[in-house]
């Protein structure tokens, strides 16, 4: 908290010249915060002291307190005595002579109703609202200073201020690097000078000299700078011929009249050479104090020139100095700020520049300008061209309600550029999209190499090898070869890559070529960690710097290819075509034998595949397949009762020793198998029930061949759907007793109760819930005499039909998978069709 303290001698010298009629002035010691106010409480008192020193004035309130506006005590409620020549401002222009400024009609301050009528050509943003950007000086009812019941200073009628902005306006397509010069008038106002800042209590920045050699040079409007410095110092020094309230050396209406003097100066340049080249003006005015202030203690010539300025006694008062210019560069840095939010609107595309930018741009000029002669007057004030060094406080809050205002337009000007940067890059976004549609879909190519640097594009390096032998490699090295585009997240993909990893054979290699394509909306640090620990020990192709992918490309292979959490294997043939949006159902199937991936293969696969165990278990668990070549039965089981396991188990013993056969048990869990399947494959090992799958790994492998054997179905039912109609599509599924097969699985795995299948090579395969079961193993001797003429797998399964309930509950859960989630799915018992619903799970261990 900071404590102000001010001389009562220059309080009443404000008393006198503002005129200002409040209460009574009040001791400062009669409070016990010791709190002064900054505005004389008479114009009679007469307060003697001694020098002011180093105190500063009292901050102002917000924009929105209007410490000037329709509830200020000391400015609306008491009347401002007239100046002794008794004049006001005239808002005629045509009684300005001299003027550079086009003139316009006349028009009396408006009335509420014009006001509202003519609100669409205000010079404030609609957005924004009247008061927003109007501020003390703006138009409105009630918000300018007032004397004898006459507005002092006030725009008058938005419309005409804003023709007469316009009509300043005439550009001839003159341009030039207005960067380059903003830049070097932005590091004039950022100037840090010992012998002023030394004072601050901000931190001192670095001394750093910059190299203008490669700035374009700005001699051709070296001529025109000096014009506008005249311009604005001459005014600023004189306040022209009206005579209104003064503040910093220049009346507030002449400063109307001056800022459009200037802005004819610059007429025939864009809206952003305006600003930069009046701005280039104020850092001359600018950097010639700095350098002087910088060099007086040390130079003869300087001080010789301080002499006739006035500065000795400026110098001698550093914290009144400091205080002064430390303001004044916060508007400065506010002039910067929406000077340069204009630039890059003007950077856009022409179409882009609409109305919601061209409405306010001449506002942002209007007030920059006017914002130029303020930092002048404070300026000229610092320089010894006028005796009080303290900011008085209208002076603070001239400079506090600009800043806020520019900083308001600027806003405004930042949210649509906002809006039209993302307009143009949505536009961008769906232009490479269609391309990449194109590219896939109905371009021709000779080689797999021009699409994938389309999709790929800006990336043009792949990586290629694991551990130390890892190197980079050019795309082209994918030249005339079939290659599988694994598309992935960082966060779905070790299981893909444990079971790819140990399918990755030299037959696939001589085959085909892996390209690992990561793709996450939002890259970050953790992410790229997380690519360089995965792709680190990949010996197939990996893309180089996944997180420069474009978003078209990221939206492409989501929308078009269908990728969403689940990885999937996008084939390509050696000329870019593509073979399948998914190989992946058919990779788990078949493997190698699942190449090329196209349709027709996986028709023909289907038509030669028989469905017995082997198939079943094939790729999964070779110890079983090694038990079924010797010609064991075996019982493939899951669930997550361990009680029910250990009597299954228990069961099948009894059973086999009874039957004189020999049965192997293997335990393959559930679908997507958590931490607690984990302990019941201890269990069973330590309790040497039976054989299991070797790990987490495998069983998600299991049923991910069974939800792949499904889904390939399903597309191949699609198909036939196309040809045949919905009729022909519900006869063929009728028909298809591999799929009711697959069906009766998934619903099993999806639950936690026991289940049970048991077969021999490629015999008949006989399933049935944990408890139908285990019910009919223990009633083994009421069907073993069917066992002679039978056999023992069709007299099993005919005790368990015959042990069906009436009542069953029969759940299926399907993966989401992109166009294949069948309208009907059928009971596997009962042959109804089953209810639809949608289940949201999240399942963490």
């Amino acid at each position: 908290m900071e404590f102000f303290f001010f001389n009562p001698y220059h309080l009443a010298n404000m008393a006198q010249r503002f005129q200002l009629n409040p209460k009574p002035f009040t001791d400062p010691q009669a409070d016990h915060l010791n709190r002064v106010s900054l505005i004389p409480r008479s114009a009679e008192q007469k307060l003697a002291a001694d020098n002011l020193g180093d105190r500063r004035p009292l901050a102002p309130r917000t924009h929105e307190d209007k410490p000037f506006g329709e509830h200020s005590d000391a400015l609306h409620h008491h009347n401002v005595a007239p100046p002794p020549h008794n004049k006001v401002m005239d808002h005629d222009p045509e009684k300005k002579t001299g003027s550079v400024v086009p003139k316009t009609p006349h028009h009396p301050h408006p009335s509420e109703d014009l006001h509202d009528a003519n609100s669409r050509h205000s010079l404030v943003p609609r957005s924004l609202g009247h008061n927003s950007l109007g501020g003390r000086f703006g138009p409105g009812k009630n918000q300018a200073f007032r004397r004898n019941g006459r507005p002092m200073f006030s725009l008058s009628d938005d419309r005409v201020m804003a023709d007469r902005v316009l009509k300043t306006h005439s550009p001839d397509m003159v341009f030039f690097d207005v960067k380059s010069l903003l830049s070097v008038a932005d590091d004039i106002f950022k100037s840090y000078v010992p012998s002023i800042d030394s004072s601050s209590s901000a931190s001192k920045p670095s001394v750093v000299f910059k190299d203008y050699a490669d700035h374009t040079s700005f001699e051709t409007f070296a001529e025109l700078i000096d014009q506008i410095t005249c311009e604005i110092e001459c005014k600023c020094l004189h306040g022209g011929e009206s005579h209104g309230m003064m503040t910093s050396g220049i009346h507030l209406d002449s400063r109307n009249t001056t800022t459009f003097s200037v802005l004819s100066l610059v007429s025939k340049y864009r809206w952003d050479a305006k600003l930069v080249l009046v701005l280039a003006a104020l850092a001359v005015k600018y950097g010639v104090f700095l350098l002087l202030a910088e060099t007086y203690a040390t130079n003869q010539l300087t001080k010789s020139l301080a002499l006739i300025k006035q500065l000795p006694s400026i110098f001698s008062r550093q914290n009144a100095l400091h205080q002064r210019l430390d303001k004044t560069r916060v508007l400065m840095q506010d002039m910067v700020d929406l000077t340069t939010t204009i630039i890059r609107i003007y950077e856009l595309p022409p179409h882009h520049i609409t109305a919601a930018f061209t409405d306010h741009i001449p506002t942002a000029v209007y007030w920059i300008v006017r914002s130029v002669l303020i930092c002048v007057s404070h300026i000229s004030g610092a320089s010894g061209f006028k005796q009080d060094q303290v900011m008085s406080f209208m002076e603070v809050s001239e400079i506090h309600e600009n800043s806020e205002r520019l900083r308001k337009i600027n806003a405004y000007l930042l949210e649509q550029l906002n809006k039209s940067h993302l307009t143009i890059e949505e536009g961008i976004v769906e232009e490479e999209y269609q391309e990449l549609i194109q590219t896939f879909t109905t371009i021709i190519h000779v080689d797999v190499v021009p699409p994938l640097l389309r999709l790929l594009r800006p990336i043009d390096f792949l990586y290629h090898g694991a551990g130390d032998s890892k190197r980079r490699v050019g795309i082209n090295v994918l030249t005339q070869k079939h290659v599988l585009l694994l598309v992935s997240d960082l966060e779905n993909i070790e299981k893909e890559l444990y079971i790819l990893e140990s399918l990755y054979t030299e037959a696939w290699q001589q085959s085909f070529e892996i390209l690992w394509v990561p793709v996450q909306d939002i890259w970050t640090d953790a992410h790229d960690a997380k690519f360089e620990s995965l792709h680190s020990n990949m010996r197939w192709y990996v893309l180089g710097e996944p997180r420069k992918l474009r978003r078209a490309a990221v939206r492409f292979v989501r929308e078009w290819w269908g990728f969403k959490n689940r990885p999937i294997l996008v084939a390509l043939d050696p000329k870019g075509q593509v073979m399948s949006t998914n190989a992946f159902p058919m990779v788990w199937i078949w493997q190698t034998f699942a190449y090329p991936f196209t349709t027709a293969r996986e028709h023909d696969l289907w038509s030669e595949q028989e469905w017995n165990l082997e198939f079943l278990i094939d790729g999964t668990d070779p110890h079983s397949l090694n038990q079924l070549v010797d010609g064991k039965y075996i019982c493939v089981y899951g669930g997550e009762d361990m009680q029910w396991i250990r009597n299954f188990t228990s069961l099948w013993r009894t059973v086999a020793k009874a039957a004189n056969i020999q049965i192997e048990m293997v335990y393959v869990g559930k679908r997507n198998p958590k931490n607690g399947i984990q302990r019941i494959i201890n269990t069973i090992r330590d309790e040497n029930l039976s054989h299991t799958l070797p790990d987490l790994f495998q069983i998600w492998f299991f049923w991910a061949r069974v939800e792949s054997m499904w889904e390939s179905k399903q597309r191949m039912l699609k198909a036939q759907r196309t040809k045949g109609g919905r009729q022909g599509f519900k006869e063929e599924e009728e028909k298809d007793l591999v799929l009711q097969e697959i069906v009766a699985l998934l619903g099993f795995g999806g639950e936690g109760d026991g289940w049970g299948l048991v077969s021999k090579t490629a015999d008949l395969m006989v399933r049935a819930k944990g408890n139908l079961f285990s019910q009919g193993l223990a009633e083994f001797n009421e069907w073993e005499v069917n066992i002679p003429a039978h056999g023992f797998l069709k007299a099993l399964n005919d005790h368990l039909m015959m042990r069906l309930p009436p009542h069953h509950c029969t759940r299926f859960m399907l993966p989401e998978t992109s166009g294949i989630i069948p309208d009907e799915v059928e009971c596997t018992e009962c042959r109804r069709t089953m209810e639809k619903y949608y289940l949201y799970q999240c399942c963490l261990e």
